[in-house]
């Protein structure tokens, strides 16, 4: 099994708008800023990523995240393009070529900690992990060395298992003071050319860092208030709220 691609690791109805969603886990990156880690995909199980972002379906695995299309003007700042791995992962799906770990047989001859063997897990690679079983989550995060996650949905009722687990996506100062008084720690994105307002730059964004999110691991949910500044095709769109 070490050398499956990946791994179908929880699907259901999304508590956002009730509809259906799968969760992938990938085995390999080259991703540079993250570096090796196990990438986590929350996807629209019956909508290719690209349909659902052009219909506004990504509601369902992405909810209130103010980076999604915006369908009055067409403009998105969320920096995943998902013509690209979303879709080949979704793809992938749809030919079978994942083990699927929602099978409690194939889970029970499953040794996470084998398969893990080590690595970090980065959720939330494309879609929120907010609406991923907690249960889930905290199987794999207890097998794993590590993991990051960031949610847009830490005020809703469902995500609040995951406070100490994903930061707090915060895209204002409004968003970070509410975030930090209800006892999340933050992920701040600031517009390009403004003033950061929250804990410390992203290591891998520093100019003439080698630091990775693999070697990092500071976006744990637990440890740190970290910023980023605006970055990818769609940054220019983001004007923070």
């Amino acid at each position: 099994m070490s050398k499956t691609k990946g791994y179908i690791i929880d699907r259901g109805l999304s508590p956002i708008d009730g509809q259906p969603f799968v969760v992938i886990m990938t085995m390999e990156s080259s991703n540079v800023k993250t570096g090796n880690m196990c990438q986590v995909w929350i996807l629209r199980e019956d909508i290719q990523p690209v349909e659902a972002l052009q219909t506004g379906a990504d509601y369902s695995i992405c909810g209130n995240c103010p980076h999604r299309k915006k369908h009055k003007d067409g403009t998105r700042s969320c920096y995943v393009n998902v013509g690209q791995a979303p879709s080949a992962v979704w793809k992938s799906y749809k030919r079978g070529i994942y083990v699927d770990l929602t099978d409690p047989e194939i889970m029970a001859d499953t040794n996470l900690s084998v398969l893990l063997n080590s690595r970090k897990i980065r959720w939330g690679a494309y879609g929120d992990p907010a609406i991923i079983n907690p249960d889930v989550v905290k199987e794999f995060n207890l097998c794993a060395a590590g993991h990051t996650g960031y949610t847009h949905q830490w005020r809703e009722d469902y995500a609040q298992a995951f406070k100490g687990v994903f930061q707090a996506s915060c895209d204002g100062m409004r968003d970070y003071l509410e975030a930090s008084a209800h006892g999340w720690k933050t992920f701040a994105v600031v517009p390009k050319g403004k003033k950061a307002y929250s804990g410390k730059q992203c290591p891998a964004t520093v100019d003439g860092s080698s630091a990775q999110c693999r070697t990092c691991a500071l976006c744990d949910g637990a440890k740190q208030d970290v910023f980023v500044v605006a970055h990818g095709t769609g940054a220019s769109h983001f004007v923070g709220v």
